[in-house]
């Protein structure tokens, strides 16, 4: 397994963050916001409002998402996060 920490600045279109490869097991993923304003995380239609609004994370949280095999997490914000808003750690089978 391998230890995976990325930060991403995350835009006004879908950005994504964690692809979890073929053949890995349920995978806890953290997320944590650096930034004021929130972003959402949902899959590749997520959106800030309306009927596909993500999951909001929200400033100086850790949320806890465990993805499948083959899953995908996008977020998107408001507006341009500032660089490295967003950080997630995980772990992945290589």
């Amino acid at each position: 397994m391998a230890l995976v920490h990325e930060s991403f600045t995350v835009n006004t279109t879908p950005t994504l963050i964690v692809e979890i490869p073929e053949g890995n097991p349920a995978t806890e993923v953290k997320l944590v916001n650096n930034e004021n304003h929130s972003i959402f995380v949902g899959d590749s239609s997520v959106a800030v409002s309306g009927a596909d609004k993500g999951l909001p994370v929200v400033k100086d949280s850790i949320y806890i998402i465990t993805l499948n095999a083959e899953d995908k997490l996008y977020a998107i914000a408001a507006t341009t996060s500032p660089a490295y808003a967003l950080t997630v750690l995980y772990s992945k089978v290589v």
